[in-house]
């Protein structure tokens, strides 16, 4: 079995934004907490180990901590984790986080790196070149997120910095929706890689999907096909990820283009994510509880 990455959802019973667009939103299936419903983490540890277990055995390098939520919502679960990793046979080293940004401190971010042993903090960004468009597309509540600060703050204590771009018809706000502009930009903010991902909607009647239905027009569609041929022309063919994306060398910064953000392909030889939810079980699909493995 080739694995991308294992994610595993830390829970938290509401999330601190509200993205517009938010996939979490628009498949419903609801997974018992079993990790935040009881007084103690340590009950269910064991069940996670097996899980973390599963995957390093079946070849995966690289944890992401992501969920429904915010990670940096559940400090305590975030410290059960690192607890666990480290009495694996073989630890997790790679272990990175996908998150907006939203009310994390310099303290915060020195807890991430010593304590969890995070390597790369991976950014998800609604808009790149307004941080008034980016917080009210993903709704937070931090009316201090600043993405500059942010990413000084991440490169400061040498992690990686992946700049994951939600692409949306308002991505740029004040520079022209151009390939250059968004390398530049991330330049700016000393990008070490880029995901250029495309929004996924399902098929039901959901806020979030008439949002993206709105805001992902042709002008959207189009950059992300222009975008594909410019990065095969331009850029340096690096690798080939687990589950069949290509990845880049693109004016100097690691890209891929991402167009199966929920893993709704159809290789047979790969799983791009193993998902750890918060019922201590694991899953292969986002949206399908059927996809259960153990």
């Amino acid at each position: 079995m080739n694995i991308q990455s294992l994610s595993v959802c830390v829970p938290a019973k509401r999330c601190i934004n509200d993205c517009k667009f938010c996939c979490s939103k628009m498949h419903t299936a609801d997974y018992k907490d079993n990790f935040t419903d009881i007084c103690s983490y340590s009950y269910y540890s064991d069940d996670m180990r097996k899980r973390l277990t599963y995957a390093r055995e079946n070849g995966c390098n690289t944890c992401m901590l992501t969920g429904n939520n915010e990670p940096q919502q559940n400090k305590e679960f975030l410290r059960v984790f690192s607890e666990v990793n480290k009495t694996l046979p073989n630890p997790f080293l790679n272990i990175e986080m996908q998150t907006s940004g939203a009310f994390i401190s310099p303290e915060f971010m020195d807890f991430f790196k010593n304590s969890v042993g995070l390597t790369t903090v991976a950014i998800s960004v609604a808009c790149l070149d307004d941080d008034a468009s980016n917080r009210d597309m993903i709704r937070t509540r931090d009316d201090d997120l600043c993405l500059k600060d942010l990413c000084r703050e991440i490169k400061k204590r040498n992690m990686n910095l992946r700049i994951c771009l939600n692409m949306n018809d308002g991505i740029l706000a004040h520079h022209s929706y151009t390939p250059e502009s968004i390398v530049s930009l991330c330049r700016e903010l000393e990008a070490d890689q880029i995901t250029f991902r495309a929004l996924w909607s399902s098929e039901e009647d959901t806020d979030q999907g008439r949002w993206i239905a709105e805001h992902v027009t042709e002008k959207t569609t189009d950059f992300i096909k222009a975008l594909k041929t410019d990065v095969k022309k331009v850029g340096k063919y690096l690798d080939t990820l687990e589950y069949g994306a290509d990845r880049y060398d693109y004016y100097g910064f690691s890209v891929v283009v991402d167009e199966d953000s929920m893993s709704q392909g159809t290789n047979k030889t790969a799983v791009k994510y193993l998902i750890l939810r918060p019922d201590g079980h694991l899953y292969s699909k986002w949206d399908s509880k059927a996809s259960l493995i153990f």
